[in-house]
């Protein structure tokens, strides 16, 4: 089975490392994969190191004709069995790509659970879906695709990566004590992945306790606004913003409680990386969360742009370090039980699979 993968991010995020743990096991599988990224971007540099082709194409946007004839033009001249988009971008090259070129099935994976505003791209009947979650599902199918075209494949953690991670001195890098509390963060800075709510949060509970940190990890559009805030707030000796960073698993590891106030999210991989490591966790009842945390289990739940419940959630955690303990086993158990990598690899490949059964 030979299949092209199409990504036209150029920052590293969650779904790039889902790529990159995908083609890995297909590699192991037999399944022949080749990657069209764009050129110098981190996935680019992590496809080279599985041995993978990695195929550099500009992408500007969704209806770049000239990118699309490329990918068509690699279609035509190829042996590729299925055509897989990871990005929303990469769903509307590939249809175009169409034009140029052919293949026997398409697959589309879909992550995020905003509301389908398109629904023109949506109705190709070449196209499978592969949702990270039911709650993408449910999103999806209220936008009009039936649900016999979307499967549910979700989010999967190489336990392996997060047990050999190398872990670094954070506390020293960042000048903090070893009794200080980190409250951190990963993730993008867009509106969606609410960290305006946890800043509103911290300051909260910059009043209620002395020996608290928070360090948020990543960068985005809303990096300096969300900075700003908080120096409004008065929050600079408690907060620090890292910007982005290649050694996330060594900071994660030194956090006492990760949160993760998303109102929109579609599964949450950090979530994955910070259960994998034992860390209890403060979230919210938003998209595909829930399948992830279990409320009262391995983390709290709180509604979504509510900073006060956030931070009673978070106080709560810092009070008791036996219900920190207690939280990140349980994370540790759910992460092996439900999102081990060999699971996720094999799930996709029946999707394959069944398409190819359909399209020979």
């Amino acid at each position: 089975m030979q299949i092209l993968h199409i990504d036209t991010e150029k920052t590293w995020r969650g779904g790039e490392q889902q790529l990159v743990y995908l083609i890995k096991g297909l590699k192991e599988r037999g399944c022949i994969s080749s990657v069209i990224c764009q050129p110098g971007s981190p996935l680019q540099d992590a496809i080279k190191k599985t041995e993978t082709d990695a195929i550099p194409i500009k992408m500007r946007s969704e209806i770049d004709f000239l990118a699309a004839w490329k990918i068509g033009a690699i279609l035509k001249r190829g042996t590729y069995d299925i055509l897989h988009a990871h990005t929303s971008h990469a769903h509307s090259l590939g249809l175009l790509a169409l034009l140029f070129g052919k293949v026997k099935a398409v697959v589309v994976s879909r992550r995020v659970d905003f509301p389908i505003k398109s629904s023109l791209k949506y109705t190709s009947s070449a196209v499978h879906y592969i949702a990270v979650s039911e709650a993408i599902k449910r999103v999806m199918m209220r936008g009009g695709i039936p649900p016999l075209k979307i499967d549910v494949v979700r989010s999967c953690i190489d336990l392996g990566r997060i047990d050999n991670a190398a872990i670094g001195d954070v506390r020293t890098e960042f000048g903090i004590a070893k009794d200080v509390i980190i409250i951190g963060n990963i993730a993008h800075m867009a509106d969606h992945k609410g960290q305006i709510y946890l800043i509103r949060a911290a300051n909260i509970i910059k009043d209620k306790y002395q020996n608290v940190v928070f360090i948020i990890v990543g960068d985005g559009e809303l990096r300096n606004r969300l900075e700003l805030k908080a120096c409004k707030l008065g929050l600079k000796d408690i907060l620090i913003f890292t910007g982005f960073r290649n050694d996330v698993m060594n900071i994660l590891a030194s956090f006492d409680i990760f949160a993760f106030p998303s109102h929109l999210e579609g599964l949450g991989t950090s979530l994955l990386d910070a259960m994998a490591m034992r860390k209890p966790i403060v979230s919210t009842f938003a998209g595909g969360i829930p399948e992830v945390v279990e409320d009262g289990v391995n983390g709290t739940l709180v509604p979504p742009k509510d900073p006060k419940s956030l931070a009673l959630a978070l106080m709560r955690l810092i009070d008791d370090r036996e219900l920190r303990f207690q939280y990140g086993n349980a994370g540790r158990v759910i992460v092996e039980k439900r999102f081990a990598i060999n699971t996720v690899i094999e799930e996709t490949i029946n999707v394959y699979k069944k398409l190819l059964k359909n399209n020979p």
